[in-house]
């Protein structure tokens, strides 16, 4: 009786605690954040970076102005008129935002761990049509709140990349101006011009050689012209054609037949066989004897052609000398001309000679001049790559700004346009066709623990600190001593009929309370 008198007490508290508590209906929104948000979350940790997105956009759907704007439109809370801040405060009890869970491989440790994919935000309401209702209005203020917090941070972006990228455009028009002014500095000894200044020091050294062949041959005809000199002041004037043909004869195995030495011997044979007067070695005569020269040599020869332009740089000092008042090299004998026309030919070849080492002493400068453009080349080639290399980084980090700044106004675009969302509404509010709360079979087998339990606790106490001696234990705990033996109960028309009234209340009991508590379950569940 006193199990009974414990546990069903409690348990009927419980049948009526579960049968008058209100029913609450809700009716989750359940949103899923897409694999991209996720993937770029893990650098700065997914779960604090998802709580945190979670955590801004509740308290921008939640604000008071939100929430009174929402109460005011569902009629909401009533009993609450003319107090907006308890309205608020009762409304935000009623709000619930849950995060979900999902498993993924960590690919650190390689274990599975659970990280936040989505959220459900959900409304306790009294009537099921006002949670659908409710949810779905902040359903749709999450996505719109979502939208509109991503286009402020692309636009934010946006706004600071432009910002950078004006920076680098500063930077790099003071870049390229340090550049021009270093290649007008540097125009001849700039890498590309490496090449340039070592083939034009090849070509140089080149031509050098030639003068100097030139010269040599300058020299070696003087020194015979002055030996053939000497001989025809001493010798008469056929010796002296004698000689002129041997020499003639001697230069036509090397020489072409139409240059210039072999057509300058051809007329001084013809002079000394026709016994002409003898030409005073005017200036004026060499003159003309090279322009005749020149004139035969072009019709063999281009005026590239090195003979060519070295008769005409005979002519240009004997037009100089000319111009400057001078008359003639020195008197000659009228009566020898081959001496005259060889004091000619070595007044030609000093003149030459004169020219070509003019010549080359401004080859000598300009190869000293491009040897130091190459000396110093390595230097300027190095501080010149530094400038391009700080100029192509500062063009290439503009570039990539720019593209920057158009990715980001096009994603603030599309945030507005609902494209890329970083979470989509995949179950929408539904109409709930039970109550969410009180679980009323919870409640109830909770009420049957409980009562079992201090129920059993009860009868444990009563039994322990029970004084009457009931059974051969008692009496051998007492007496500290084993009976000798036990009366056994003895039956009697009196003790049976106890028996069977306590048989036919106990069932009578159960036969009324079960029914009647599973009437009461079936009613609280429904």
């Amino acid at each position: 009786m006193l199990l009974f008198g414990v546990a069903v007490p409690i348990f009927v508290g419980a049948i009526l605690l579960a049968s008058i508590l209100p029913k609450t209906y809700s009716s989750p929104a359940v949103f899923r954040f897409e694999k991209a948000a996720i993937a770029d979350s893990q650098g700065t940790g997914i779960d604090n970076y998802i709580d945190q997105y979670v955590s801004k956009l509740k308290d921008s759907v939640f604000s008071a102005e939100s929430l009174t704007a929402v109460s005011k439109q569902f009629g909401l809370y009533p009993e609450l008129h003319g107090k907006p801040e308890a309205a608020v405060v009762k409304f935000r009890k009623d709000l619930h935002v849950d995060m979900i869970k999902e498993k993924i491989l960590d690919p650190g440790s390689g274990r599975e761990k659970d990280i936040n994919s989505g959220f459900q935000v959900s409304y306790d309401s009294k009537t099921p049509e006002n949670a659908q209702k409710v949810s779905q209005m902040l359903a749709d203020q999450f996505i719109r709140v979502g939208r509109q917090l991503r286009h402020d941070r692309e636009t934010a972006t946006a706004a600071f990349i432009e910002t950078e990228a004006e920076r680098y455009r500063a930077q790099i028009a003071e870049l390229e101006s340090k550049l021009a002014d270093f290649k007008q500095q540097h125009i001849n000894d700039l890498p590309e011009s490496a090449q340039t200044n070592m083939s034009a020091k090849d070509r140089t050294e080149q031509e050098m050689a030639n003068i100097d062949e030139q010269i040599r041959t300058l020299q070696q005809n003087q020194t015979f012209l002055q030996s053939q000199l000497q001989e025809n002041q001493a010798n008469p004037d056929t010796e002296s054609v004698r000689q002129l043909e041997a020499e003639y004869a001697r230069r036509k195995v090397t020489y072409d037949e139409n240059h210039p030495d072999m057509v300058a011997l051809r007329r001084q044979i013809e002079v000394m066989k026709r016994g002409g007067a003898a030409q005073g070695s005017s200036l004026q005569s060499q003159l003309e004897t090279q322009r005749e020269i020149l004139a035969e040599t072009r019709q063999r020869y281009s005026d590239d052609h090195p003979d060519v332009r070295r008769i005409q740089r005979t002519i240009s000092t004997l037009e100089a000398r000319i111009a400057a008042g001078e008359k003639a090299d020195q008197p000659i004998a009228p009566t020898n001309p081959i001496v005259v026309q060889l004091r000619t030919q070595l007044s030609g070849n000093a003149n030459q000679l004169a020219s070509l080492e003019g010549r080359k002493a401004e080859l000598r400068q300009r190869l000293e001049r491009l040897q130091g453009l190459l000396v110093l080349s390595p230097q300027v080639e190095k501080d010149y790559q530094v400038l391009t290399r700080d100029v192509t980084l500062a063009r290439g980090k503009y570039d990539e700004l720019l593209k920057r700044k158009m990715d980001a106004d096009f994603d603030a675009a599309a945030s507005v346009a609902g494209r890329g969302d970083e979470f989509h509404l995949i179950l929408s509010p539904v109409l709930p066709s039970s109550p969410s709360k009180p679980s009323r079979p919870g409640i109830l087998v909770i009420g049957a623990i409980i009562a079992a339990m201090l129920s059993l606790g009860a009868a444990y106490f009563a039994e322990a600190f029970d004084p009457n001696v009931r059974g051969r234990h008692d009496l051998a705990d007492i007496l500290r001593v084993s009976p000798l033996a036990v009366v056994p109960e003895i039956q009697n028309s009196v003790s049976r009929r106890l028996r069977f009234r306590q048989i036919t209340t106990m069932a009578v009991y159960l036969l009324v309370s079960v029914p009647i508590m599973y009437l009461i379950v079936r009613l609280a569940v429904q």
